[in-house]
């Protein structure tokens, strides 16, 4: 059986992958995805965002003062920032406006999650928390 993540074999305990993605995982994505993104989704995630990695990691991070600022997406996205369209409007999709210019990595960890196909970091921020 594979991780229905980064789709290595399983070795070892099976985790659920849930909200993820269906089916099993393996103990590095469980703890590097999928526990942070629960922690993310069904916890305090009104005054922080995330940040999805194309190296199957994900951190939660919170704006300097209120809100976050251009800079600080810009430097989370490594350059120009664009919005992915969504029907959410609770939060925004951020990516890197040059990401495939740029040759960034595909992040198919966004697309397991969200159904959008980007490159690079790519960040969810709740709406209320940008300028």
């Amino acid at each position: 059986m594979r991780c229905s993540i980064c789709d290595e074999q399983l070795t070892g305990d099976e985790h659920n992958a849930m909200p993820v993605t269906t089916g099993s995982c393996c103990g590095r994505c469980n703890s590097n995805i999928v526990i942070p993104f629960r922690l993310y989704e069904f916890g305090k995630n009104t005054q922080e965002g995330l940040v999805i990695s194309p190296d199957f990691t994900m951190k939660i991070i919170k704006p300097e003062g209120e809100k976050f600022k251009l800079k600080e997406l810009q430097k989370e996205v490594q350059g120009y920032i664009e919005y992915y369209p969504v029907n959410n409007h609770k939060y925004k999709v951020i990516v890197n406006e040059e990401g495939l210019l740029m040759r960034l990595p595909m992040n198919r960890l966004s697309s397991n999650m969200f159904g959008i196909h980007a490159v690079g970091n790519v960040l969810v921020i709740p709406t209320k928390l940008l300028e």
